[in-house]
């Protein structure tokens, strides 16, 4: 059995170890990662403009407790209309998106959205501390922690690559610019992805999981432009 048809075949293993070909826990786990980055980014811009739960509250109309509860990553209540009314007190816009469902491809942005902020957690920094030190704008860096569709120029991996002493060419792949990934790259994104569901908080246990992560990004490889 040759190296590529071993590391196929523990994709396809970790695939369905973790999800199967369940069509309603594909369902629901994609809903469960939706959640969660609702609830992290209503979090994370609160945090932004320097406001508590109440006072956000007040802000829209409710309750302390609804905020609790939109910021908790278990909940599935989130509703388009009280996100449009959050998004107008934070003086943001709300946007709509819908796009074809690649596994793969999803599978290998989801990696990259969860090291991106793991890396900056780790470190013990703020948004702002991370963009001063890499030269990256803040609004970049807040785009590549919650953005599905972001896509970071050469420059910016450069950087981060520079900064974090991880390889160029695969933070290349996770960020959706090299479109041919080869099954290995694959199979280490999606034992990754199988361990991990945010880093918001980053425990022990993530952070071992993202340490082991980061040290197949630091390995170089060649690897296909596509």
């Amino acid at each position: 059995m040759g190296k590529e048809e071993r590391t196929t075949n523990a994709v396809e293993i970790l695939h369905r170890r973790y999800i199967g070909d369940d069509a309603e826990r594909k369902a629901s786990l994609q809903a469960e990662r939706v959640n969660a980055e609702v609830a992290q980014m209503i979090y994370d811009l609160r945090q932004e403009t320097g406001l508590t739960q109440k006072e956000l509250a007040e802000l829209i109309g409710t309750t302390q407790s609804v905020i609790s509860r939109l910021e908790d990553a278990d909940y599935n209540g989130h509703s388009l209309s009280m996100l449009s009314r959050i998004a107008k007190a934070l003086n943001r816009h709300l946007t709509v998106q819908m796009t074809s469902v690649d596994e793969s491809r999803q599978t290998i942005q989801y990696v990259f959205r969860e090291v991106i902020k793991g890396l900056r957690l780790k470190l013990g920094l703020q948004v702002d501390q991370l963009a001063k030190k890499t030269g990256i704008d803040k609004k970049d860096i807040l785009s590549m922690e919650r953005s599905m569709t972001y896509r970071p120029t050469p420059l910016v991996l450069h950087k981060l690559s520079k900064f974090y002493g991880v390889s160029q060419r695969k933070l290349a792949a996770l960020a959706g610019a090299i479109k041919e990934i080869p099954p290995e790259f694959q199979a280490e994104a999606s034992r990754f992805a199988a361990k991990s569901e945010s880093f918001s908080r980053l425990t022990d246990e993530e952070k071992a999981t993202l340490d082991e992560f980061v040290k197949f990004l630091k390995e170089e490889e060649h690897m296909s432009a596509g």
